[in-house]
């Protein structure tokens, strides 16, 4: 067996890992780097799939070349681990496996993209089955919870041992959608023998556990409620495939106000999960494109204190609905003492965290109230890691999703652990690759 650091071992996102067994390859997950992509006009992206790798929005596949690729498979449906789907999987020529939420945003990546041609390729499958791909390899699907519905850990079962792959997830036991991990299976791949372990270590340095969603319902339901006290106008901005937190901040408004959802990416996603019946959404007006959006302001010009906003731009990206309502691009600007409740953190980059300044500063310019940090993370903390290297027990661990710093914590939690640092716990940059014994 030998494992594959193709991307994301560098920095938060542009996820793309692979593992070889015999003379064929399965690669897990295939992402953007949000940062790079997000400082781009549509003009700039719309270059040579070899120029958005060269300055660093897509992973560098260069170790891949001439691998016998099998099948790609996607742990869950963030652009991060799926966008890079429509540029990069037609060299490969193989199935794109995933559950079928994650198909279902793949497919609109694609249409976007011009490649439909690829949809023939897509391969649904479920959690709790498991899909024969090759000779080498057979793929299961482990249902656990993150901040999107449908999110995975892949195991892959090969002559040479179990394959791991949890990149994201939270171990969240009162989800307000949806099951709980599904402890028992991993603890059956952890009774079984897990040859490698890859994890994501996002928030490993955080001493504590993650708190569940039904914290962040109660935060919301709270920070509506005492925002409608007011009589203001109300906006609230969340990530756009949160879908669970998009069913609760609907829940919260009680029908009070009309709910209308203002970006793209809410288009994209909701439409998505109404498709998978994961939200009843019909009485709610989505507006994606600035032109649509314009005239959906216009109405609540006249009469906002009627409205609930639900808008796309949390992380401050410039073109994004927030963003541009902050800058006065639409017919509706904040009034002061009207409030924007963000259901969401900053990723953690420097990028994002320069443009969530200039978004704030906007808003405040405005006069508006800022309420933040009504939210609970997707991704597991220390403790949950912890608990995952206990049920899962695997003889080897690679850390990913994250810069040295973290891969480091990581590392330095499995020692804590037992394992022992270049031996069986092993820390990678993008495009190396290391023999599993």
């Amino acid at each position: 067996m030998k494992f594959y650091s193709v991307s994301g071992y560098n920095e938060v996102g542009k996820n793309m890992s692979a593992v070889e067994v015999g003379d064929e390859v399965i690669i897990l997950d295939m992402g953007i780097h949000l940062d790079k992509i997000v400082t781009l006009t549509e003009e700039e992206r719309d270059v040579p799939t070899k120029e958005l790798i060269d300055i660093g929005a897509l992973p560098n596949d260069e170790c891949l070349k001439g691998k016998n690729v099998v099948a790609i498979v996607l742990s869950h449906g963030h652009l991060d681990h799926c966008a890079a789907v429509p540029r990069m999987a037609e060299r490969y020529g193989c199935p794109i496996v995933g559950t079928p939420f994650t198909l279902a945003i793949v497919k609109t990546l694609l249409a976007d993209d011009g490649k439909s041609g690829l949809v023939k390729n897509l391969c649904q499958i479920n959690h709790g089955e498991t899909m024969q791909i090759s000779k080498n390899f057979s793929v299961e699907m482990v249902h656990i919870t993150h901040s999107i519905p449908q999110a995975s850990i892949i195991a892959l079962h090969t002559k040479e041992g179990i394959v791991t792959y949890a990149c994201d997830y939270k171990l969240d036991n009162n989800p307000t959608f949806g099951p709980k991990p599904d402890y028992k299976r991993l603890k059956k791949l952890g009774a079984e023998g897990v040859k490698l372990h890859i994890s994501e270590c996002l928030r490993v340095a955080e001493e504590a556990r993650t708190p569940p969603e039904y914290v962040a319902k109660i935060m919301v339901d709270d920070a509506i409620d005492r925002a409608y006290e007011d009589n203001t106008a109300v906006l609230i901005t969340s990530f756009a495939s949160h879908i669970t937190r998009l069913r609760n901040i609907i829940e919260a408004n009680k029908g009070r106000r009309e709910v209308i959802m203002l970006g793209r990416s809410l288009d994209s996603y909701v439409n998505a999960a109404k498709e998978c019946k994961l939200i009843e959404a019909d009485d709610i007006k989505i507006y994606g494109r600035k032109k649509t959006i314009s005239k959906a302001l216009e109405e609540v010009k006249r009469r906002p204190e009627d409205f609930l906003l639900i808008a796309t731009g949390n992380q401050g990206e410039p073109n994004s609905a927030l963003s541009r309502l902050a800058r006065k691009e639409f017919p509706f600007a904040l009034r002061k003492q009207d409030q924007v409740i963000f259901s969401s953190e900053a990723i953690p980059n420097p990028i994002n965290e320069a443009n969530r300044y200039i978004l704030k500063r906007n808003l405040y310019e405005q006069g508006a109230r800022i309420m933040e940090h009504v939210h609970v993370s997707g991704h597991a903390r220390r403790e949950d890691h912890r608990d995952m290297l206990k049920m899962l027990n695997p003889q080897y661990v690679i850390p990913n999703h994250g810069e040295t710093e973290r891969l480091a914590s990581f590392a330095s939690l499995a020692m804590e652990e037992g394992w022992k640092l270049g031996d069986t716990v092993k820390i990678m940059s993008n495009g190396q690759s290391v023999g599993i014994k």
